[in-house]
């Protein structure tokens, strides 16, 4: 009689754990894949292993500002490395931006179409580590989920540039200013102000520069 029991009572646990274990594995495939903190992951995932062809399945590159860096570096061979998904994970391409050692998503909050995750990464920066937490906005497309690269680049700009390579990029780009080609930059900047005044902190520097 016992034993009849304890083997009823084995069975109901089994099952039990065997319903667990699908609505668990139902989760995962139809809930979690989908949501915006999947998304961030396989790119942080794709970004720390140089895998390309997958960063590019997770990235949004629609706005104006990364829309004109694409027609300056297509025209200009020298502009070939000006890819500012290298910007938000440093050492994705080489590590010139320095290399990201550790990577934590914080806190993400979803609103319709879009999302916003607070991240904390460790960066090695001539062979010192430093922390930085910039904020990554992911919208929600056709495809699914994606890394927005302009909102998220230009959202937290001092926090993916550090102080020295703000002022190194100010003086190149007064350079530019000051150039035969300055007029020509400051029209196409000019015609894209609105969308670059979104981003103070970018902003700053174009003005500091003499293009905006």
């Amino acid at each position: 009689m016992k034993r009849r029991e304890s083997g009823r009572i084995l069975g109901i646990v089994v099952f039990l754990l065997l319903v667990a274990g699908v609505g668990v594995g139902a989760w995962y495939f139809l809930v979690y894949t989908k949501s915006p903190q999947y998304a961030l992951s396989q790119f942080f995932a794709a970004a720390k292993a140089n895998d390309s062809q997958k960063v590019e399945q997770y990235i949004d590159k629609t706005g104006a500002i990364v829309g004109l860096i694409s027609a300056a570096a297509a025209m200009n061979p020298s502009m070939a490395g000006a890819d500012p998904v290298r910007a938000i994970y440093p050492g994705y391409g080489d590590a010139s931006l320095g290399q990201t050692q550790k990577v934590t998503i914080e806190s993400l909050t979803a609103e319709s179409d879009r999302a916003k995750a607070r991240v904390v990464m460790e960066v090695a920066v001539d062979g010192k580590t430093e922390t930085i937490k910039p904020t990554y906005v992911l919208t929600k497309t056709e495809e699914g989920w994606k890394v927005h690269v302009q909102d998220t680049m230009f959202g937290s700009f001092n926090q993916f540039v550090t102080p020295r390579a703000r002022r190194a990029m100010v003086q190149q780009l007064r350079a530019v200013a000051n150039s035969p080609m300055g007029a020509m930059a400051k029209a196409q900047l000019q015609g894209i102000r609105a969308e670059i005044e979104k981003y103070p902190e970018f902003a700053q520097v174009l003005k500091q520069a003499g293009l905006l």
